[in-house]
């Protein structure tokens, strides 16, 4: 009876696993499809944002379409078509999931968790956690803003984080959740939020992008590190690692500097190569998120 009873358990089971197995198979898609679906999250330069023409662009495009480049040719493709899906901080990982996206090319923090859910590719940038607020409110840190209202991102490191801390410091924050970037720092604009917390480089972008970005800065100490990988489905191993080696070769190259210089350093941009992402580029490595 009870192995009776255990067989369609079992039969499900079997039958799940084989689903994924060929969810998984991206090689053997890109093979029959010549198309390689890149998730990517706009709103979010110099990582990822639409150009005057409406195409996507950024510091992780220009990654992901060297490593289209190389599944290319590694792959021994007459073409690969790369097709870009918009998705947004939530959604890029249903996106994944459901297999209408083959990898995340936009700024994702490789956390101890999302390391047991997905796979990643070696680190291509290491930022921190911090504050974008009004210099007229003098906000040196997260601290300083007991009893106020704090813009978040739903399913960013962030919003862990700040949560946590203020749980254990026992601030009284209040919450609001916005979709991105742009609507965060709206919400400090119009007075509806004290400060947005997000990683530190997304918020200088923010702030040299603003007409009214003078106002503004980013402030307190990293509350994290947060190294970006490209992220995967789990356990698609032979695309993972193909992924990773195209990475992992371009990065210790003199073409990585060039490239940061790109995105980085601009009229309107100005972020030097910090220490942590220029050890990534000597050693690529997927060192997870502290803490």
């Amino acid at each position: 009876m009870i192995a009776t009873r255990r067989l369609p358990l079992l039969v499900a089971a079997l039958a799940f696993c084989a689903a994924l197995t060929a969810q998984a198979d991206t090689l053997d898609t890109l093979r029959r499809t010549r198309t390689l679906t890149i998730g990517w999250v706009p709103g979010n330069a110099p990582f990822g944002s639409h150009a005057a023409n409406g195409t996507p662009q950024g510091y992780t495009i220009d990654l992901c379409k060297h490593i289209a480049a190389d599944l290319k040719a590694r792959l021994d493709l007459p073409e690969l078509k790369i097709v870009y899906v918009e998705t947004d901080w939530d959604t890029r990982f249903t996106m994944l999931d459901t297999g209408k996206t083959d990898m995340d090319c936009s700024a994702s923090t490789m956390t101890r968790d999302r390391q047991a859910r997905y796979d990643f590719s070696p680190a291509f940038y290491v930022t921190g956690t911090r504050l974008l607020t009004r210099k007229a409110d003098k906000i040196r840190s997260i601290d300083d803003l007991g009893g106020q209202t704090l813009a978040i991102i739903k399913n960013t490191t962030g919003e862990k984080l700040v949560m946590a801390h203020n749980d254990a410091a026992s601030l009284g924050l209040n919450f609001i959740y916005v979709l991105d970037a742009d609507a965060g720092m709206a919400a400090v604009r119009e007075g509806k939020a004290k400060a947005f917390v997000l990683d530190d480089i997304i918020l200088y972008s923010q702030i040299s992008a603003a007409a009214d970005g003078a106002q503004y800065e980013a402030v307190g100490a990293f509350l994290s590190i947060e190294p970006y990988g490209i992220m995967m489905r789990k356990g698609d191993t032979p695309f993972t690692k193909m992924v990773s080696d195209s990475l992992s070769a371009l990065l210790p190259t003199a073409e990585m500097p060039a490239l940061y210089q790109r995105w980085f350093n601009t009229p309107t941009l100005n972020v030097p190569l910090n220490r942590l992402t220029k050890e990534t580029f000597i050693t690529p490595n997927r060192e997870p998120a502290f803490p």
